[in-house]
Parts: structure tokens; C-alpha cells; sequence
């Protein structure tokens, strides 16, 4: 074999190789959007929760685009989290949050039919190790609750409810029926996620058992803070008396709630702490900011001491 010969096997060699490699990158890359269009038809068409989970677990993380093959059209892994909810509400016949669609893209919000279309939710996805995402109304920045799908985790954020339904909507007109009918939709997705899934769930400020204690931001509560609610009880003929807890105070209100905000604590730590009791375990802490204007004045008031906390790992 000539010197010339070998130099055209080398470049036809050389040419197969770079043709095949090529080939393989489309079919692996092709392979890819097929899998692709599995998960999104399980999220889409199943019936089955644990499918409905895995399909949007693996969705959104999922990297569609190949170095071979691109796809110009598809949604953002944030929005994967959007369709499971979407689902999985419409799955309990809840349709409240209405899932649309952003004009000239392919990004994904939800609305609900009892607010204005000025208020948005998406979903944020969590950069890092930690991972999960964020559940936020878009006007505002309130993240209402943060989600891991892995972890089956959920944890709500008392912050931002009470920053977005009473000072944004509540305080500027907006009913406490329509208020409602937006939290029963999330309340019911924490439901949703803890029985169907097992998920690991933190109503905090929205936790209707009477057994549930709201942690005061302020451990050490200033006495005058009490003093206050003491006076605008009176004013709203309404009194109160010791809590049967220790330090403290417990009022009664209509329909035979009772409130108590007492030191859980113990003599070298403090640990202020708030319960709503109830017949009938319906109401939470929120529903009575709600529906008691004088206690919701004093709460907001005082926010800085009172305010309930929600996970420290998760919200700031």
C-alpha cells in the first residue's frame, strides 16, 4: 500500500468515526426527548399518585437539551411543580388555582378565580444543595410555602401570609370569603401531600389542632405587650384573665374559642407561645386575625415581638 493510499484510508477512517459519533450523539439526544415525553405523559394522564410524584420529581430536574439535539419549545423545571400541584388538586376535584399560560412562551403561573389577576403564583426553584422550591406570589415576592418533593417535605411560611392575605388583600378591601377560599386550596394541597404521600407538613400559622403551639418570635415577651392586649380586650368588651398555662393571658371569643399566650418555657429560658382551642378544631391562629379586628390591630401592632415563627431552616 502507497503512502497516498494509507492517507485516504486514514481521512475515510477519520470521516466514519466522526459520522458515527455524530449519529450516536441524535439517537442519544432523541432518546432523551422520548423520555422526556414518558414523564410528561404520566404527569399529565396518570391516575396514580406515586406516578403522578416520581414524574414530577424526575421532571423537575430533568436537563431536555442534549449537545446534539435542542428543543426551543418546553417549560422551566420550576413550572413541573406548578403541573404536579395543578394535578394533583384536580385529582380531590379542587379547581380553584387555575393553571395559565404566559403569552409568546411557554412559562406557567397559577391564579386563583376568588382574587384579581394581579396576583400571580409560580413557583421558585431553590439553587444548591438543598434543593426544593419555593411556592410565591409574583407582585409581592411572598413565598408562601416551600416544597421538596424528595424529601416529601412542606413547610408554611407565616410571614408571608400575613404580609400578603391580611396587609396586601385583607386591609385593602379584599373579603374574608374570597380570602378563604384561596387558603382552603393550599390548606387542602398540605392535606393532600400528607395523606396521599406521606409528606412531613408544618401548617404553622394555619395549624387547626388544638394542640398546636404558635412560637412567638420574641422568646422573652415584654410584659407590656400583654398590658396592651389587656386594653384593647376591654375596649372590645371582651377580658382577660390568667392563662391556666403559668405567665400569661387567655381570653374567650365567640364560639367557644378560647386564646392563650403563655410562657412554655421554663425558669433559665423562656419560650412564648400562642394556642387557639376550639370544639371542633376548625380554626387556626390566621383564621382569627381574620375574623377579630381588634386582635388582629394588636397582633400587627406588635408583629415584631408576635409574629409566629416558621421553620428557621427554610425562611430566613
Amino acid at each position: 500500500m502507497t503512502n497516498e493510499t494509507k492517507k485516504i484510508d486514514s481521512a475515510t477512517l477519520s470521516t466514519h468515526g466522526k459520522l458515527a459519533m455524530f449519529n450516536e450523539g441524535l439517537k442519544k439526544g432523541l432518546a432523551n426527548g422520548e423520555a422526556f415525553t414518558t414523564l410528561m405523559d404520566q404527569l399529565i394522564d396518570t391516575t396514580d399518585g406515586e406516578t403522578l410524584l416520581t414524574a414530577a420529581q424526575k421532571l423537575a430536574n430533568f436537563k431536555l437539551d442534549s449537545a446534539y439535539v435542542t428543543f426551543p419549545h418546553q417549560y422551566k423545571n420550576a413550572d413541573y411543580y406548578l403541573i404536579f400541584m395543578s394535578r394533583l388538586l384536580s385529582m380531590h376535584d379542587d379547581e380553584q388555582a387555575t393553571l395559565n399560560t404566559r403569552a409568546h412562551s411557554e412559562a406557567l403561573y397559577h391564579v386563583f378565580e376568588a382574587l384579581s389577576d394581579d396576583y400571580t403564583f409560580l413557583y421558585s426553584v431553590v439553587a444548591g444543595e438543598n434543593g426544593g422550591a419555593y411556592y410565591r406570589e409574583q407582585t409581592t415576592g411572598e413565598n408562601l410555602f416551600y416544597i421538596h418533593l424528595e424529601r416529601r417535605l412542606l413547610r408554611f411560611n407565616s410571614t408571608a401570609f400575613t404580609n400578603l392575605f391580611i396587609n396586601k388583600l385583607l386591609l385593602k378591601g379584599t373579603g374574608v370569603d374570597q380570602i378563604n377560599t384561596v387558603l382552603a386550596t393550599l390548606i387542602n394541597f398540605g392535606h393532600y401531600l400528607q395523606d396521599d404521600f406521606g409528606f412531613n407538613v408544618d401548617f404553622n400559622i394555619l395549624d387547626v389542632n388544638n394542640a398546636a403551639r404558635y412560637e412567638l418570635r420574641e422568646a422573652n415577651l415584654n410584659g407590656e405587650i400583654l398590658d396592651k392586649l389587656f386594653v384593647i380586650a376591654a375596649q372590645h368588651d371582651y377580658m382577660l384573665r390568667n392563662s391556666p398555662n403559668g405567665h400569661g393571658a387567655e381570653i374567650d371569643l365567640p364560639g367557644e374559642l378560647v386564646v392563650d399566650v403563655f410562657d412554655a418555657g421554663t425558669p433559665e429560658a423562656a419560650k412564648w407561645v400562642l394556642t387557639v382551642r376550639d370544639p371542633e378544631q376548625r380554626v387556626s391562629w390566621f383564621d382569627i386575625l381574620l375574623h377579630f379586628d381588634f386582635i388582629r390591630d394588636w397582633y400587627l401592632a406588635n408583629i415584631d415581638s408576635l409574629e409566629i415563627k416558621a421553620d428557621p431552616l427554610v425562611f430566613a
